[in-house]
């Protein structure tokens, strides 16, 4: 991703294709002062990026991909900014080191080119194992994405056959047309109902886990969201659903500006902006313990850095 950097009027200025320029201030209570080029181990390969750090070590900006060290360092030298080169241990370490938010904080993300084909899935969350109490309502759940894409396999076979046959200008297009050919459009039928009905159940149950205090979403973006599927606690990010094991929240809000949530005594990090009616809707909801705090800066300081994992 291209990156470009300058200095105006005592402000930083951090300039990213498809978005609009990113300013930080060099002056004042919050400020930037170190830039930090990171890195974590990824799947085969080292996963580097780019961080603007305030007074407090606390993250302003946050921008993924490789940049030349010795440039940023350059750069930060002539600009009376300090440099930092990190790598971390493990990909857990650097996302509770980048979930611990400046008040100015701003990520900078790239827009992926989109998918040759749309991603299906069956809507709404499934958990990811047999759940102890109610199995067979998560087999059943297996089979109905299973037949999903059993339907949709052969409605684009039929579809591709048809489109095949009518472009075939020396093929006779009343052929197949006898038996089989009924049950051929009998089944194109069924595709589309049972699609629509797939759809339906999806939307209708999300629904239904909202009103019932089933699901709990951060405002904004990245996306994350917390949801309670057969007893089961799933956190779902833009890149996986992961199961947590947990029975508490703590929605912290801290005197420097920041807000999140911390999930089972600080087993994961989730900060953003969380509607408290909502969480406590699915605190009471869900047999969770809900604790509210307003928090110290040193108190955020020390319990952003004790997470065990985030979700920056």
């Amino acid at each position: 991703m291209t990156l470009a950097l300058a200095v105006e009027n005592d402000e930083l200025v951090v300039d990213v294709p498809e978005h609009p320029p990113v300013r930080l201030p060099l002056t004042g209570e919050v400020r930037a002062r170190t830039m930090l080029i990171f890195g974590y181990p990824g799947r085969g390969r080292t996963r580097y990026g780019l961080a603007v750090l305030d007074d407090s070590g606390l993250v302003m900006l946050e921008a993924p991909g490789a940049r030349s060290r010795e440039e940023v360092e350059a750069f930060a030298a002539a600009n009376g900014l300090e440099f930092e080169f990190r790598t971390f241990d493990t990909p857990q370490r650097a996302r509770v080191a980048l979930a611990r938010r400046s008040p100015r904080w701003r990520a900078v993300t790239w827009r992926r080119a989109p998918a040759p084909l749309p991603r299906l899935r069956v809507p709404g969350a499934r958990s990811l194992r047999p759940p102890l109490s109610s199995p067979k309502v998560w087999w059943r759940e297996q089979l109905l994405y299973v037949l999903m894409w059993a339907v949709l396999a052969y409605g684009v076979a039929f579809v591709a056959l048809v489109l095949l046959n009518l472009t075939d200008t020396r093929a006779d297009v009343t052929r197949g047309m006898g038996p089989l050919g009924i049950v051929a459009l009998v089944l194109a039928g069924l595709t589309v109902v049972g699609a629509v009905v797939v759809v339906g159940i999806g939307r209708r149950r999300t629904r239904r886990q909202t009103a019932q205090g089933r699901v709990l979403r951060r405002e904004g973006q990245p996306h994350c969201r917390l949801v309670v599927v057969h007893e089961r606690l799933l956190l779902e990010t833009a890149r996986r659903t992961r199961e947590l094991e947990a029975s508490e929240l703590l929605l912290y809000s801290a005197e420097s500006g920041v807000s999140g949530l911390l999930v089972g005594g600080g087993l994961f990090h989730l900060p953003g902006r969380w509607d408290p009616e909502e969480v406590e809707r699915f605190a009471s909801g869900n047999d969770l313990q809900l604790q509210v705090r307003a928090l110290t800066h040193e108190e955020y300081l020390t319990l952003s850095a004790q997470a065990r994992d985030a979700a920056p």
